[in-house]
């Protein structure tokens, strides 16, 4: 058996016993519905462009564990988040897959690792028994190959503390026009990327080799779909740390940034990487987040704020300093340092530039059509 065709039984095999697990475990929040339905109402709940889910998909099954639901919260989760590592590594590992990647002997084990320990982690005692087998098939190969190594994890970096801010919960209700039921009306916060082991640093090293930049274009696409809009440095910096390097330097990065480029997403102007699903022209949504989460401030798109700042303004007329206020508080802040100021200004001009709003005297007001 090649290299994808190892990778290929083992994703086909977690999928096979993914599907049952999900109806059962969800089987009184669906009320009959199939799982598949949690995530079209979360692709409601983004704004994404509607797509058919199927139950025997695997980028679908893996959705369900590394995102939030809603209400539902996580709901395969505890609190060490061990669900959401195993299922961010498996995306990759199933994007690369998808993408017609070639893959070593220790890049299947890998993967077939992170099959065995997900499937233990749930609770599913024969899965994990056929994944065991297929794991040390594919260890034996690697040790025969002598090329057995040690990967590590680079930590996610968090931003320094500082006063606590919470979003105001009127920004945390979407529209009632949007029916989600399962997941509930809540808005969607904006979940942060975690990290996870892709490669060591010798995949950087290799850049533009063909087996490097598919590593590294995986990685980063599986970003963009759970972060996105992401700023582009942000993401050329998540998509480092999965190969453990935790601090850019300027060559490194200009090999990162025109990986990216070549993914099927936009880079608008301002530098913000567009998931293919949002029609930028068109989103109207926003993530609010607390001071707690990293994400400084002008890492948050401007059509992002535009957006909270309509929102904000459907409840009518506010004074400059008000909406700015409450703009700040939806994402986290409070002080305005010249960072913050400079990029909230640029934000107001460009919904004012688009129509969400304009100046009346000392006020803000906000468009009614949408």
């Amino acid at each position: 058996m090649d290299n994808r065709a190892a990778i290929q039984k083992g994703l086909d095999h977690l999928a096979s016993r993914l599907n049952p697990y999900f109806a059962a475990a969800l089987t009184d929040e669906l009320g009959g519905l199939p799982w598949t339905a949690v995530l079209t109402e979360l692709d409601r709940a983004k704004g994404y462009t509607p797509r058919q889910h199927s139950s025997g998909d695997l980028q679908a099954q893996l959705r369900l564990l590394t995102e939030r639901l809603g209400k539902l919260g996580f709901p395969f989760d505890d609190p060490t988040r061990t669900v959401s590592v195993l299922g961010g590594e498996l995306r990759i590992v199933r994007n690369r897959w998808a993408h017609n990647d070639d893959f070593s002997s220790l890049d299947v084990w890998r993967a077939l690792d992170f099959v065995v320990r997900l499937l233990s982690h749930l609770g599913d005692h024969e899965g994990t028994t056929t994944a065991e087998i297929l794991r040390t098939d594919a260890l034996s190969r690697v040790v025969a190959e002598s090329g057995l190594t040690e990967t590590t994890v680079s930590p996610t970096e968090t931003e320094d503390g500082g006063e606590h801010v919470e979003p105001d919960k009127a920004v945390l209700e979407r529209d009632g026009h949007i029916e989600t039921p399962t997941i509930g009306e809540q808005r969607l916060e904006f979940e942060q990327w975690i990290v996870v082991p892709a490669g060591d640093i010798a995949v950087l090293d290799d850049l533009p080799k063909k087996i490097a930049k598919e590593a590294v274009r995986a990685v980063a696409a599986e970003i963009v779909e759970y972060e996105g809009p992401i700023q582009l440095d942000r993401l050329a910096s998540l998509t480092a740390q999965s190969f453990g390097v935790s601090r850019l330097y300027d060559a490194r990065s200009r090999k990162l940034i025109y990986q990216i480029k070549m993914l099927d997403c936009e880079v608008d102007s301002e530098k913000f990487v567009w998931p293919a699903r949002i029609d930028r022209a068109t989103w109207t949504e926003f993530r609010p987040n607390s001071s707690s989460i990293s994400r400084p401030f002008d890492e948050i798109s401007p059509v992002e704020i535009a957006n909270a700042a309509r929102f904000i303004l459907r409840g009518g007329p506010m004074e400059i300093d008000q909406l700015e206020t409450s703009v700040l508080r939806t994402f986290g802040r409070r002080r305005r340092s010249p960072m913050i100021k400079n990029h909230l200004q640029k934000s107001l001009k460009y919904a004012q530039s688009v129509g969400f709003l304009r100046v009346d005297r000392d006020r803000y007001i906000g468009t009614t059509n949408e």
